[in-house]
């Protein structure tokens, strides 16, 4: 459980990063106008440039499930703690 947590507060500083963020803003927007400048007949581009997009999101969604699985261990952490200490009483 404390891995969980441990790789939570790793996973909020990188989604808190402003470059981090900027990249990602970045990168989104330089292929969204990329993609949206292409030709008829440039399938293969529009596909490669849709799927840089799809893998940019795809990166995002997986750390914020590292936080808010280290989110949901800190919480169990300490539901157990305040279990352990009313049996103390």
């Amino acid at each position: 459980m404390s891995q969980e947590i441990r790789r939570s507060d790793k996973a909020k500083q990188i989604l808190e990063n402003p470059i981090f963020k900027e990249s990602l803003e970045e990168l989104k927007k330089l292929y969204t106008q990329s993609l949206f400048n292409t030709g008829a007949k440039e399938t293969d581009t529009r596909e490669k440039l849709w799927l840089a997009v799809n893998v940019l999101g795809k990166v995002e969604q997986h750390i914020q499930q590292v936080l808010d699985t280290g989110k949901l261990a800190r919480k169990q952490l300490e539901d157990f703690r305040n279990q352990q200490e009313s049996k103390k009483f």
